[in-house]
């Protein structure tokens, strides 16, 4: 069951994205031929990273504890590349410009179901209480107040630049804590006194991954997102 739900999770948030992508390519890029192949290019890249994420879980990989740490390497660090190449090239200008700036606030709302996950790999054993909202995890604050966020900013313009900065600062700040949290019982499980890391016990197999390659960087690049369109929106 908890598979299922991350497996759905995971498609659920490819199809928004592939969606939201459609609708503002439609306002960005005036070219039909440059409309479609952005469209094309971008259902690519989604289905593209979903099977090189399972390829690699699959073959046992990520359940390897030795250093290199695979998972920083072969997942975060190329999801992170991508973000830091999307904003920093221009021909995303025009639909960065014209992303609705609540959007990327709505989406945030995720986190609710992934902290929702996160304790269900707590009560499956794999990981520790401490990485969930029972513990040092307070992300699904992030997720319950993105909408209100969302709404209160950008309709009723009620909150202003700087608490709407603060508020992705402690998005970003959570994601922090519950990633150092992970690391520290994947790779330093000694730490914590724990002989079996949360690898072993099962994070580093799929559908698992997707937290740490799919979930975790669309938080941090959703909120860089906000903290551009901030600048110009409100």
């Amino acid at each position: 069951m908890l598979q299922a739900c991350f497996i759905l999770l995971t498609l659920l948030l490819a199809i928004i994205l592939y969606l939201m992508a459609v609708n503002v390519s439609l306002k960005a890029i005036n070219d039909p031929g440059k409309q479609r192949s952005f469209i094309r290019k971008t259902a690519l890249i989604l289905i593209c990273w979903l099977v090189y994420i399972s390829a690699l879980s699959v073959t046992g990989i990520f359940s390897i504890t030795a250093f290199p740490p695979r998972i920083p390497l072969l997942l975060v660090s190329p999801a992170f590349a991508f973000i830091i190449y999307f904003f920093t090239n221009k021909r995303f200008k025009n639909i960065i410009a014209l992303t609705p700036p609540a959007w990327p606030v709505y989406f945030q709302s995720f986190r609710v179901i992934v902290e929702l996950l996160i304790w269900g790999l707590f009560m499956k054993g794999i990981f520790p209480q401490s990485a969930t909202f029972e513990g040092h995890n307070f992300d699904i604050l992030i997720g319950l107040t993105a909408p209100f966020v969302a709404y209160y900013t950008f309709t009723k313009a009620r909150l202003g630049k700087v608490i709407f900065k603060l508020w992705n600062i402690a998005g970003l700040s959570t994601l922090v804590i519950i990633v150092s949290i992970i690391m520290r019982h994947a790779y330093f499980p000694s730490m914590q006194n724990n002989p079996e890391n949360v690898l072993i016990k099962g994070f580093g197999t799929f559908p698992y991954t997707f937290l740490a390659g799919l979930f975790m960087p669309l938080a941090v690049f959703m909120h860089i997102f906000s903290l551009i369109k901030i600048r110009k929106t409100v």
